[in-house]
C-alpha cells in the first residue's frame, strides 16, 4: 500500500483508512482502547495506535512513522453485534459502542485498570 500526499486529506484518519483497505474482505470494527479513549472512559490516549476487531487473524501492522494498526481476532459475526455498532463515515469503518468495547476488552483479556467506572456508568 502506498500513500500519495493529498492536501485536503483528513488529519487523524490515515490509520483507519489503511485498516479498512488492508482487511477489506473481513468483518472489522473499531473497538478496545481506541473506542474507550475516544469516549473518555480511559484516561490515556493511544498515540498512533488503533485497535480493530476483525474476523481475520490477529496481527499488528507497522505503518512506519504513521503508527500501528492492531487487528484482534473475534469469532463474533456481524449479526451478533449489529446493535452495538455504528458506521463512522470519517474513519470508513464500523465503530463499537462503549458497552461492546468493554465486552471486547474482557473477551480478549485486556487490562481494565485504566477504565474509569464512573465514566462507564454514563454509557452502559
Amino acid at each position: 500500500m502506498y500513500l500519495y500526499p493529498v492536501p485536503d486529506y483528513p488529519a487523524g484518519h490515515l490509520l483507519f483508512h489503511a485498516a479498512a483497505r488492508v482487511r477489506a474482505g473481513e468483518f472489522n470494527y473499531i473497538s478496545l482502547e481506541t473506542v474507550l479513549s475516544d469516549a473518555g472512559v480511559i484516561s490515556q490516549v493511544p498515540m498512533n495506535w488503533i485497535s480493530i476487531m476483525t474476523s481475520g487473524r490477529s496481527h499488528v501492522v507497522d505503518c512506519g512513522d504513521y503508527g500501528h494498526i492492531e487487528f484482534v481476532h473475534t469469532a463474533q459475526r456481524p449479526d451478533d453485534v449489529r446493535g452495538e455498532l455504528t458506521y463512522d463515515p470519517d474513519c470508513r469503518l464500523w465503530r463499537a459502542s462503549v458497552r461492546q468495547a468493554l465486552r471486547d476488552m474482557k473477551a480478549t483479556r485486556r487490562s481494565l485498570e485504566l477504565v474509569d467506572e464512573e465514566a462507564v456508568r454514563e454509557f452502559v
